[in-house]
Parts: C-alpha cells; structure tokens; sequence
C-alpha cells in the first residue's frame, strides 16, 4: 500500500481554459483506491479552500497549507499557526499593500483589497463568501503578497526579510509566509507517524516551488508536463500533460494500477 499525495493546482485541478478536474485524473485517483493505495492530498491551500476539491475526490486526508494543517480521516490532527509575534509585521506591509496582501485562518481570507479580485479567486475555491476586513484578523496560518519573489524589496517588509520563526513560500507569481515549522513534506511526516505508517511508502506528484521538497524526499516524486524545468529536475519522473491523462498514465507505468 502507498500514501499518494497530490498537490491540487496544475495537479489534480487544471487551470487550462477554466479549473476543471480532468476525467482521467480521476479515474486514476478512483484505481488507485480500488487498488489498496490511499490517495490523498499536499497543498498550499488552506484548508477551507481545500475542502470541495477533497470532496469531490472523496479524499479526507489532507495536508493543506503547505503543511500548517493537517487532516486525518476527516480530522483535524495538526495546526500551527503564523507566529503571533510576527502578525504586526505582516499587517504593516499590509498597510502599505493593501491590493497585494492577504491572509487565511481556518476559516475566511482577510483583505482589504478593493478590486474584488481575491474574493473571486478565493470564493470560487472556498464555495462560499469567505472575504472579511483585515481589521477582523486574529490568527493565521498563512499570508500572501501577489507580487513574485524576483520582484520584492525591502519595502515590501516581512516578504523580503522574514524574521526568524517565519518561512517564505517562493512562488512564481506569488510569496507565501507561514510559520518556519511548516512545509509540505513536513506535514506529509506529521501525517505518516500520526498513521503510524512507513514514510518510505510516499509517492508525491507535484508542478510547483513548494513542491520541491516533497517530490525529492518521496521515495518517488512525480512531476507533472506543466511544471517548470527546476521541478522537473526535481522529480524522480515527468508525467504527461494532466489534460491528456497524465496521471493516469504515470500510475500505470509505475505500476501503481493495471
């Protein structure tokens, strides 16, 4: 039995057109059960965000939030929030920044961003209305700034120099801040002891920065077509594009499923 842990954009979901989940990736998470393997899922949504996509897969064990929480069977087994200490920095650069900036606990997105481009992008993944006033913060589990790494600078505070107790996520259009405790990969450990399972049974299949660290720490790492070519040299394996059954294709030729 393997632990196959799926990140969700560029993944599971394919952004190609419209987000959509395609057929065949779902018939290869649909085998892969049927095959005695547990699927689950690696990601840096938050939880909430997290939930529809898992739903529709019928997968509970969930590592969101680039390893801040944690799911098991349906549970929650781990949190760790942003550091308190820290949260003033984040709202300051939050001040100055108020249409790049915003950040998630375990239930809304906080922003004070006017355009209503976050509340369409983050609403449609929560399926709900889940934007509130930054003045409505209290803990997080992660922030965010939408401008990519390459572009920051000191003005843009804790995003270019996080404090200690606080880990940068470097995206490609997008930095993350989250607790330096967490990771994908660490959360995935959390995950294996707490199931008391072997970690050397992990497969990943990731596309993105964050997923770096578990596609070479898997006992097999899986990167998808899409994925730049610092991921890919990542990964043990390159699957096909996830539009042209990808997934799939990549569980069968690991023999994964017949």
């Amino acid at each position: 039995m393997k632990y196959i842990f799926f990140d969700i954009d560029n993944t599971l979901v394919s952004h190609v057109v419209s987000p959509h989940i395609p057929e065949q990736t779902r018939e290869a998470i649909r085998l892969l059960r049927a095959n005695g393997h547990v699927p689950a899922i690696a990601t840096g949504r938050a939880g909430f965000l997290t939930f529809p996509t898992a739903r529709e897969f019928e997968i509970d064990d969930l590592v969101c939030a680039g390893g801040a929480e944690i799911f098991s069977g349906g549970q929650e087994i781990y949190k760790k929030f942003f550091p308190d200490e820290h949260l003033e920095k984040f709202l300051a650069t939050a001040k100055r920044f108020p249409e790049l900036t915003a950040a998630a606990d375990d239930e809304f997105i906080y922003t004070d961003e006017s355009s209503g481009m976050f509340g369409a992008y983050f609403n449609a993944q929560a399926g709900y209305e889940c934007i509130k006033p930054l003045k409505e913060l209290q803990r997080a589990v992660m922030c965010y700034i939408t401008v990519p790494p390459k572009n920051l600078t000191p003005e843009h505070g804790i995003f270019f120099a996080p404090p200690d107790g606080v880990r940068l996520e470097l995206m490609n259009a997008f930095t993350e801040a989250r607790s330096s405790e967490t990771s994908k990969w660490r959360g995935i450990e959390i995950f294996m002891r707490h199931r008391g399972a072997d970690i050397n049974d992990v497969i990943t299949f990731g596309d993105g920065p964050n997923d770096i660290e578990m596609l070479e720490r898997a006992s097999l790492g899986v990167a998808v077509a899409r994925a730049s070519e610092r991921v890919k040299r990542s990964a043990d394996f390159v699957c096909g594009d996830i539009d042209d059954g990808g997934i799939l294709e990549a569980c069968r030729e690991l023999s994964l499923i017949a």
